[in-house]
């Protein structure tokens, strides 16, 4: 696999991640259970997070200054939206997390308040799998060159 083919399949992998955190956290406020963890409200954290800070933006030398700007306020907003549920559904007492899952009951207030962040949040990750697309075509667009200059900044 050549440097244009990993960062494409990078870029697909990270699309692919913040989809199924979504559905989790879907789950989460549908009051489904979910076996793994809750996952922690920090954009860093994440797999798309990573893959942006760490490789996405190694690209803005080239035409995608703008919409990697788009992609960060999106993934930020996001983030900062789903710290709301996590909120609701997530505290910590006595270094123990206490979740729905737990003992913490969540009021139908609460419950209703969560849904309406998470469709706020559906909304959001429409635009940034948009947004993933736009940047997917620009990364196609560029040179097999330009992806090895990018390479440089792996190692």
């Amino acid at each position: 696999m050549n440097s244009k083919e990993r960062n494409i399949a990078q870029l697909y992998k990270a699309r692919s991640t913040h989809i199924r955190w979504m559905n989790s956290v879907k789950f989460l406020v549908s009051g489904l259970s979910i076996k793994d963890k809750i996952p922690l409200p920090l954009s860093q954290d994440s797999y798309l997070g990573q893959w942006y800070y760490n490789e996405a933006l190694h690209f803005s030398q080239f035409n995608s200054q703008q919409t990697l700007t788009d992609i960060e306020v999106l993934i930020e907003s996001i983030y900062t939206i789903y710290m709301k549920i996590y909120l609701i559904y997530c505290e910590e007492k006595l270094g123990v997390l206490q979740t729905i899952f737990g003992s913490k009951n969540i009021s139908k207030n609460d419950h209703i308040l969560a849904s309406k962040y998470y469709e706020e949040m559906l909304s959001l990750s429409d635009q940034l799998k948009k947004k993933l697309a736009v940047l997917e075509r620009q990364l196609s667009a560029l040179s097999l060159e330009q992806h090895e200059e990018i390479k440089i900044f792996d190692n």
